[in-house]
């Protein structure tokens, strides 16, 4: 029955990643009577994504923008959706560069009728803003989160010739970067200057905006109570630091003007993740530090009377989908509240679900093998988005009944592998200490893929994928990079290993890197070659990004077995990645129990580079030059050190692209990334592939 199906049906190509649409930002209406949300897709002829609002009241989704840019709204009210854009004609040019103009620093939002018709500019902001409340006073004011730029903290104001001056000083000082703070770089998003977000107040009448909160105090996830009286927000410290963790407060203003009050804030075993304001007390997601940052929060409540907190229930498990795949774009919320209900998605072994806590127990309210994504809840009703059935997203109902089908037919024609789970008992590590995860036998868990037109009595190459994080997992969703060899004659296994995310104290990994997550890797591929003989043994090859890179990079210089490997975006170096990332320094020390003084020795242990001279395999390498969470000199030095021994080795560098590179880059980029990838893999098939 399989050969017929695959018979009569086409391998996946490189570019059908752009058949999918991406579903995100799902929102009910104040009443529930619709929903709307974003959707994307890939524009291989224009080399990038678009991105419209749909609504749906009831029936069949609508389109109500067709600019291309929309990737995030609000509600105003039933009818009338708010969102960010710049839809009139550009006037200026890039910053820097001769005679270039640095780009204004305001923000734009407009008003459209979910009835249709054009959007209507609503508002012009002087300054960057993230998010928008209106106020529920009938002033028509709103609180606004707006971007502070050291050295011209007063752009607020609006001030023309203010606003002017700092223009001809960004456009003059653009060759330049003064940096005096860490991190001091995001991911794909450049030097942050050391800018900051702010609390505001918007009047209507004057259009003019009031700052709030203390200057050097940053604001995020700002949050306005029922009665619409205070604002709830997280603050935390800015100046130069090299620490991350451990200064979050959650704060209280009221709307009418006054101080802000401390509510929480972190402590020794209290690390604050975030909050959910309940009808009749404050949810706070916190956890005890015990892991490190790979440590999962619990529930917390706090008392809005009296402050007073106390354990609401214990999760220890992450919040949101850690779900690897390679067919989502823009972002989905991952917790809310009805009532005194939170609703959350978490992630339990290989896949994501929606749980409820309620009355201080958690249930699970929607649960399928695959990951939703995100969700909406109002008035009782729910709806989620949701990767299922190895099929691009949609929406889904509560009962689990299909509204949308955006992506229905992207696949139609194609052959989809489906994933066959596979799981391998791993014996109590000898000498792991009391409680970790490994001082126990425990399972890995994986998949497998088999080849387009696989036939039991033929012989077939096989790739090992390996995910990031560490802290992510693989689960039954559809990866389009794995479907892709599938249809050019590979298995592709995957498995989670002792690091990934899903299972709480298992992705606790700090001070292991290289040790048993490697051997958990190789006893998974070990199981599948075993229960599947049509894998060639002889004929394997691995790639991974990321941690999975580290990995690639680990693997190349502790075994043979693999013809040849691809490490993306990777790790090669402990002692030279501190201070480079823009995860910051913790992560480093964090992750290898050790920092560069106090026992630089272990970070070196720990370090793909060290075993650099043991390297026997063809490796490519690939990385992004915008990417600051791993830089891509961690790259130069383990491709360098292959060539320095005589190994064949190749180094892709991709301009305008960063860590995020086979999610969203553009399209063409990741065509080519996978195309190098491949060949690659084709290119050191045992005899010739033939």
């Amino acid at each position: 029955m399989r050969k017929e199906i695959a018979k009569n049906m086409r391998p996946v190509a490189i570019d059908d990643f752009c058949r999918f649409k991406f579903l995100s930002g799902l929102e009910f209406s104040p009443s529930g009577d619709s929903v709307s949300f974003v959707v994307s897709e890939a524009d291989k002829k224009k080399n990038g994504y678009t991105s419209c609002i749909w609504t749906m009241r009831g029936g069949k989704p609508k389109k109500l923008t067709s600019f291309g840019k929309e990737r995030s709204f609000q509600y105003l009210d039933d009818d009338t959706l708010l969102f960010p854009g710049e839809r009139e004609q550009a006037q200026d040019g890039q910053a820097g560069g001769a005679g270039g103009k640095a780009p204004d620093p305001g923000s734009k939002y407009y008003r459209i009728s979910l009835s249709g018709g054009e959007a209507e500019l609503a508002y012009t902001f002087p300054i960057p803003v993230s998010k928008v409340l209106p106020l529920k006073d009938g002033s028509g004011d709103l609180l606004i989160a707006g971007t502070v730029m050291p050295g011209f903290e007063d752009l607020y104001k609006g001030d023309e010739k203010y606003k002017a001056e700092f223009l001809r000083q960004a456009k003059d000082n653009a060759d330049y970067e003064v940096i005096e703070q860490s991190p001091w770089w995001w991911n794909g998003g450049t030097y942050t200057k050391g800018a900051y977000s702010g609390l505001f107040r918007w009047d209507a009448k004057k259009k003019a905006l009031e700052w709030l909160t203390p200057k050097n105090v940053n604001v995020s996830d700002p949050k306005l109570s029922k009665d619409g009286k205070y604002v709830y927000y997280m603050a935390s410290p800015v100046r130069p630091r090299l620490v991350l963790a451990g200064e979050n407060s959650l704060c209280r203003m009221s709307v009418a003007g006054g101080r802000a009050k401390t509510l929480a804030k972190d402590e020794e075993r209290f690390f604050i993740f975030g909050f959910e304001l309940a009808d009749d007390f404050i949810i706070i997601v916190a956890h005890d530090n015990r892991y490190g940052l790979n440590s999962d929060p619990d529930f917390f409540k706090m008392d809005y009377k009296t402050g007073a907190i106390e354990l609401y229930a214990a999760h220890g498990e992450s919040i949101g989908s850690s779900i690897c795949t390679d067919i989502h774009y823009g972002e989905n919320r991952s917790a809310a509240v009805e009532g005194n209900t939170l609703y959350f998605v978490s992630t339990r072994f290989d896949q994501a679900n929606l749980y409820k806590l309620e009355d201080g127990v958690i249930s699970e309210v929607i649960g399928k093998a695959g990951s939703v994504d995100g969700f909406a809840v109002r008035n009782g009703k729910i709806l989620a988005v949701a990767l299922w059935d190895m099929k691009g997203q949609e929406i889904y109902d509560a009962g689990g009944r299909r509204l949308t089908g955006f992506n229905s037919r992207a696949m139609s024609g194609r052959y989809v592998a489906e994933p066959e789970f596979i799981s391998v008992r791993r014996p109590a590590v000898k000498g792991a200490a009391e409680g970790a995860s490994e001082a126990l036998p425990y399972e890995v868990h994986g998949f497998v893929l088999k080849p387009f037109g696989y036939d039991p009595a033929k012989k077939y190459p096989v790739i090992l994928d390996v995910h990031g994080g560490p802290k992510c997992a693989y689960g039954a969703v559809y990866f389009h990079e794995m479907q892709y060899w599938t249809g050019k004659g590979y298995f592709v296994i995957y498995c989670n290993p002792t690091g990934s995310d899903g299972r709480n104290i298992f992705s606790d990994i700090r001070g292991k890197y290289g040790t048993v997550d490697f051997d958990d890797i190789m006893a998974f591929t070990d199981a599948c070659l075993k229960k599947y003989p049509s894998m060639d043994k002889n004929d394997l090859f691995e790639t991974g990004g990321s941690y999975g890179g580290f990995m690639t990079n680990w693997i190349i210089g502790h075994t043979d077995r693999f013809r040849a490997c691809a490490s993306q975006r990777s790790i090669s170096n402990w002692l030279s990645f501190y201070g480079v990332s823009d995860i910051g320094v913790d992560f480093s020390a964090d992750q290898n129990a050790a920092g560069p003084w106090s026992d630089p020795a272990a970070l070196w242990e720990h370090s793909p580079l060290k075993y650099a001279d043991r390297v026997k395999t063809p490796t490519l390498f690939l990385h992004s030059f915008e990417d600051y969470r791993c830089p891509v000199d961690q790259g130069y030095q383990m491709f360098t050190a292959l060539l320095a021994h005589g190994i064949e080795s190749r180094l892709i560098c991709f301009r305008g692209e960063n860590h995020e590179l086979s999610r969203s880059g553009k399209p063409l980029h990741r065509i080519r990334r996978l195309k190098e990838i491949t060949d690659w893999f084709d290119g050191h098939r045992k005899n010739g592939g033939k």
